[in-house]
């Protein structure tokens, strides 16, 4: 059971690292605010900053992607656009599954929970008050996500934690 466990918690941390990725890598992240925290010198500013030829700055974080993606395509804007929200959601329900790995009722709750948060949250950005731009195909990355999550504990992981 600890064996699952770990797998599950592994796994969650895996596919959260990997929407991340995708939104390091393949968007611009000048007006992302998850993003918008973290620093970034270019060389050159660590250069002139460490030889004292001018005074520390900051500069924004990423400001263009790194690796050019066609998001003219439908699988370009799928795969930049909408699957890290799917792996965030696959992420998030993992780890569920790891914490009640043995207690179906609870999963189910703690997960239906989770999922309308999500929901809730992407739906809010209908609003002008809320950040971000609302896309159904987010709301069906959740779905799909849990039914992957189901699908792969039923046939593969079931059986042996009974």
């Amino acid at each position: 059971m600890k064996k699952f466990r770990a797998a599950y918690v592994l796994l969650s941390f895996l596919f959260l690292v990997m929407g991340m990725c995708i939104y390091l890598f393949f968007r611009d992240l000048s007006n992302i605010a998850l993003f918008s925290w973290i620093p970034r010198l270019s060389l050159a500013d660590a250069y002139l900053d460490s030889c004292q030829c001018r005074s520390p700055t900051i500069l924004p974080f990423l400001d263009t992607p790194l690796v050019s993606v066609n998001t003219g395509t439908i699988l370009g804007r799928l795969f930049v656009f909408n699957l890290p929200h799917g792996l965030w959601s696959f992420a998030g329900l993992l780890a569920i599954r790891a914490i009640w790995l043995t207690s179906v009722k609870w999963r189910a709750v703690y997960g239906g929970i989770f999922l309308a948060v999500i929901s809730a949250l992407e739906i809010s950005q209908l609003s002008e008050n809320r950040h971000g731009t609302f896309d159904v195909l987010d709301l069906a990355s959740y779905g799909v996500s849990a039914f992957v999550e189901g699908m792969t504990y039923n046939i593969f992981i079931r059986r042996r934690v009974s």
